[in-house]
């Protein structure tokens, strides 16, 4: 079951998060900065009520504004308040990558307010995943900002978060401090809505521990707030949890009322967190009832609420936005170490130059110009050579890196112009590999060990795709792609990549035998190809990549994922063709390299029903030795 605590935390940072906006005067002038403040207000107050398409276009509004005076704290502050509507609306994975664009802003300018914000939405996003850990760490980073700026309304939201951790993590008894320090904070500055929201946590926190007296108490003071001044919004959060305290008291009847009412709001606002904790709350008062079949109905409505935010899909995409950001922090982190390296070595450099052209001055002061100006000849002629060579090192360096990114005729292209013509390519052989069951097996494994496996398979798939003559064109997250006959077509390249998807998945398993003797997590794998018509190029200036479009793309994905681990799903279209590269004798008499099992038609996203065939190595071929000389050989 959803756990109302967990979503309380998550669901109160998003209504009531302390965004304070200060324009600056310089910046944009009285006329602007009264028009970003109306739409501020606009958007939150369409927020209040669960309009979400309107508070989305008054917040379009006040981005054109903070664009246009190229203020980018607002902008900051706009993602974050972004980031709060895609949580309302269960949709996470928008929210963090909305507050990883804020965070890198707020670093820049050492925005610390707007850092703190940042930490306590990103630990709520957690909190609500059940990542308990990375929720803590997060809030006790947003915690020790907020305790040296000294703002005692800011430290009141950690508290009130920290202690709907703390119930979650089994600590009921602890969370009540924290909350406590909440309600005396918001009684002591007086905000109605937030004492409300303070109340329901400690009502919320006595049902974790049994007291449903103390419950019922505290939740019908918020209520009594929320209904005379309150949003839709919290009216029915504050009423859905009123109604789970009144079932577990006994009280199943008006219990079941109170979160039939609450779902009549959160349905009004299309809001699927609310509407999770809804069902789960009629699925229990209609179970206490005896009323099964309406508590089955409830109990799925509820399951596919929260398989939709937090399923298998979402949970992946999670932690690849995750490493995306931390691998993109590093890369910047090392770039700006190599930039201050250079900086101290070409300042040395320069110093001691300079020293020895003064030590040179000293002993050619005596008048002998013609030694003075052969000295300075020479001085000249050893700095230009060292420059000449300098600079022939780093070009040496920079063709190796451009040639290990881009195939070599794109990057002579790219050299000699400037830029590289896009390309339609007839025919391409698309390999897609993505490993099974990774999100699960990478919480058994710790960061370094994670990393160091998934370079080690990937390093592996790189010699079989140079070795096959393949061009590799990225990977993502635990996803591996490569295709065959780029950057212009070439005879055999279908049949060659079968034969590297083939290797992969055989050098995959010896490695998993290994590593499942030695009693380590191991990666399993699916492999797709299509065969068929794409565009290739470059695209951006910077940090660019060559990439492939086109339908063929997303049907060779459509064989990986429809196929099976262990196994090589191919199209009709690559099959055809296989054959007829493939169905030719060799010096020892093999005739055929594949044998194909036709899988009839599957039903493949957004494809409909496709021809698939799984493919293996022929009984006639007898080694991976001799297909991969035959394979050299065409």
């Amino acid at each position: 079951m959803a756990s109302p605590g967990s979503l309380r935390s998550l669901l109160k940072y998003a209504v009531c998060a302390g965004l304070v906006w200060v324009c600056c005067p310089e910046l944009v002038g009285q006329t602007r900065e009264s028009r970003f403040q109306a739409c501020l207000d606009s958007c939150h107050t369409a927020m209040q009520d669960g309009s979400y398409a309107d508070a989305m276009r008054h917040w379009n509004e006040a981005w054109s504004i903070a664009e246009a005076g190229g203020d980018t704290a607002a902008m900051g502050d706009l993602l974050v308040r972004r980031s709060n509507m895609e949580q309302m609306q269960g949709d996470y994975n928008k929210a963090l990558s909305d507050l990883y664009a804020a965070q890198r802003i707020f670093e820049a300018q050492r925005h610390e307010e707007g850092l703190a914000d940042v930490y306590n939405a990103i630990g709520a996003i957690h909190h609500y995943d059940r990542n308990y850990g990375k929720a803590r760490q997060y809030y006790a980073q947003s915690m020790a900002i907020r305790e040296r700026l000294g703002s005692e309304q800011d430290l009141a939201i950690l508290y009130g978060n920290i202690g709907s951790l703390l119930e979650e993590m089994g600590r009921p008894d602890s969370a009540l401090a924290y909350h406590r320090r909440n309600l005396g904070i918001r009684t002591a500055v007086g905000e109605p809505k937030w004492i409300a929201v303070a109340c329901s946590n400690l009502g919320w926190c006595h049902d974790k521990l049994g007291a449903f007296d103390s419950a019922r108490h505290y939740l019908e003071r918020s209520m009594a707030i929320v209904e005379r001044e309150g949003s839709r919004f919290l009216k029915s959060h504050t009423g859905c949890l009123l109604g789970l305290v009144l079932i577990h008291g006994g009280e199943v009847r008006p219990g079941v009322q109170r979160c039939q009412a609450a779902l009549q709001l959160a349905d009004a606002m299309k809001n699927l967190p609310l509407q999770e904790q809804c069902y789960d709350c009629l699925f229990q008062g209609y179970e206490a009832l005896g009323d099964h079949t309406r508590a089955l109905n409830m109990h799925k409505r509820h399951v596919a609420a929260r398989d939709s935010m937090f399923g298998q899909a979402r949970a992946k995409e999670l932690l690849r936005i995750e490493l995306t950001y931390n691998f993109e922090r590093q890369l910047l982190a090392d770039s700006l170490a190599r930039l201050d390296a250079a900086r101290q070595a070409e300042f040395a450099y320069q110093q001691r130059i300079g020293r020895e052209r003064d030590q040179k001055r000293l002993f050619l002061y005596g008048g002998i110009g013609v030694l003075l100006l052969a000295g300075g000849l020479w001085s000249r002629l050893r700095y230009m050579r060292r420059s000449r060579n300098l600079v022939q090192r780093e070009r040496d360096r920079s063709d190796r890196l451009l040639l290990n990114i881009l195939p070599r005729p794109i990057a002579e292209e790219l050299k000699e112009h400037g830029r590289a013509k896009a390309r339609e390519v007839d025919q391409a052989s698309i390999l897609f590999t993505d490993f099974d069951d990774f999100t699960q097996l990478s919480e058994h494994m710790n960061a370094q060990e994670l990393v160091t496996e998934i370079d080690a398979c990937f390093s592996a798939f790189d010699a079989i795709v140079v070795r096959y003559g393949l061009e590799k064109i990225k990977t993502i997250g635990d996803a591996y792609m490569c295709a065959g006959g780029l950057p212009a077509p070439r005879e055999g390249s279908a049949r060659d990549t079968v034969l590297a998807a083939l290797e992969m998945q055989e050098w995959l398993t010896a490695r998993a035998r290994e590593r499942q003797a030695a009693g380590r997590p191991f990666f399993t794998m699916r492999a797709g190809i299509h065969t068929g018509p794409v565009i290739a190029g470059i695209v951006g200036d910077t940090k660019f990549q060559y990439d492939v479009w086109g339908d063929t793309v997303n049907i060779a994905a459509r064989m990986e994922s429809g196929g099976e681990v262990g196994k090589v799903n191919i199209s009709e279209a690559t099959c055809e063709l296989v054959k007829e590269q493939a169905g030719t004798s060799t010096p020892l008499g093999v005739t055929r390299l594949f044998d194909f099992t036709p899988r009839g038609k599957v039903q493949a996203k957004g494809k409909g029903e496709l021809e698939m065939y799984f493919v293996r190595r022929s009984s006639e071929a007898s080694s991976v030795d001799f297909v991969r000389r035959s394979s050299e050989g065409a």
